[in-house]
């Protein structure tokens, strides 16, 4: 009966989103009641669906093969972390005999393509591999968990962390140290930048400043605006221009997000609550200047499978942002080769003052002059919504 009303359930939670194409089986177990059979049946149907990835039955030297053994081993000694120019070294050795520091590196990354160690071949990355990707995993553990010492929590650092997702060196310190057999605050250096290279940590433009973008409070769109509406002055707002994925994995926003922030200055407001400035970042939120002034200004939203970007300008009206449209196309394109993930969306607007979440139009809804804004039952002008975004000529 439970594992019919789990069923149930999870068929309800997955209606209709494209996340459930990820779903192979169903397993339910007990941890303390179950025999090895049932165990066994869950190794085999896991071999089953590894025999159907792509990277299967592919030809791999075997001098890769035994490097790959002593990787292991090194690991499974409580090495989780080695120098790269200490595997050279043993990579060399007579046994294995990878004479070339190129292919060394090379079947690093594909052990790291595999899963089996974190390599990056790039600058502040090379100098060191992770042979053990569960530490990693520990480490980061260290700085997301609610499990923290109380004399931690009332600290002025984790208090500026929740409220605004930055986070200070003295603070990540007082985390690793929770961990200390582990010795994550002996390698804090590399793992930093392996976090940013994973876009978990990332700094602010021009700035050594670290946010976490998944610890930044949320915050609602409403009081966002509220901030920003200038008294007395003009405020022109652009359409929405959204991507609306059949499926957005919750960790793209963040890859997202961070790439705004290391493109753009953040917006600065005056939090009323805590009475002094802080960044305007939230978790499903960010508010960028585009310009030196702070006048013309970038918002970046998601909400469930779509993001959406608006531009706001307190001087000049009906400005254009094709090239912000553009920009956002090729980064989008460039996380999809990085991680090879294979996701589709469609391009739609929304109207200024609208909801990007609901009433979306494709351009090919757009093509008569008017159309009919369910939202503010209402009737918009169809350019208004893609003209700022220089989408005007298809709908000619």
């Amino acid at each position: 009966m439970r594992q019919k009303t789990f069923k149930s359930n999870l068929g309800q939670v997955l209606n209709k989103q494209e996340k459930k194409g990820h779903l192979r089986n169903i397993h339910f177990i007990s941890n303390t009641e179950d025999t090895d059979i049932v165990f066994e049946k869950i190794r085999k149907d896991i071999s089953r669906q590894a025999m159907e990835m792509e990277d299967w039955g592919k030809d791999c030297p075997l001098k890769w093969l035994l490097f790959q053994q002593v990787l292991l081993k090194l690991k499974d000694n409580n090495v989780p972390i080695s120098s790269t120019k200490a595997l050279l070294k043993i990579a060399k050795h007579k046994d294995i005999d990878i004479s070339e520091d190129n292919e060394v590196k090379q079947c690093l990354q594909y052990c790291h393509d595999m899963g089996t160690v974190v390599y990056f071949d790039e600058e502040n990355l090379a100098d060191h591999v992770i042979l053990d990707p569960k530490w990693l995993i520990n480490a980061l553990r260290c700085l997301v968990s609610d499990k923290i010492d109380n004399v931690v929590e009332v600290s002025d650092d984790w208090q500026t962390l929740t409220d605004t997702g930055q986070l200070t060196d003295s603070l990540i310190s007082r985390l690793f140290k929770k961990e200390s057999e582990l010795k994550f605050e002996d390698n804090k250096a590399h793992l930093l930048e392996v976090m940013k290279r994973f876009d978990i940590i990332v700094n602010l433009k021009d700035s050594s400043e670290l946010y976490m973008p998944c610890m930044i409070k949320s915050g609602s769109f409403a009081e966002v605006l509220k901030q920003f509406g200038v008294r007395n002055q003009p405020f022109y707002k652009t359409s929405w221009f959204c991507l609306e994925f059949k499926f957005l994995p919750p960790a793209f926003f963040n890859h997202i997000l961070a790439w705004y922030i290391k493109q753009y200055s953040v917006s600065v407001i005056i939090d009323k609550k805590i009475r002094s400035k802080r960044n305007a970042l939230y978790r499903h939120i960010g508010v960028f200047d585009l310009d030196s002034s702070g006048c013309d200004k970038l918002v970046v939203c998601v909400k469930p499978n779509t993001i959406g970007i608006q531009a706001w300008d307190l001087q000049t009206p009906n400005k254009t942002y094709g090239d912000l449209a553009s920009n956002l196309f090729k980064f989008v394109d460039t996380l999809q080769k990085r991680y090879n993930l294979h996701i589709s969306y469609t391009n739609t607007f929304t109207c200024k003052d609208g909801d990007f979440s609901i009433d979306r139009k494709t351009t090919d809804e757009l093509i008569s002059r008017n159309y009919l804004c369910l939202e503010h039952n209402t009737i918009h002008i169809s350019d208004d919504l893609v003209k700022p975004w220089n989408f005007s000529e298809e709908l000619e």
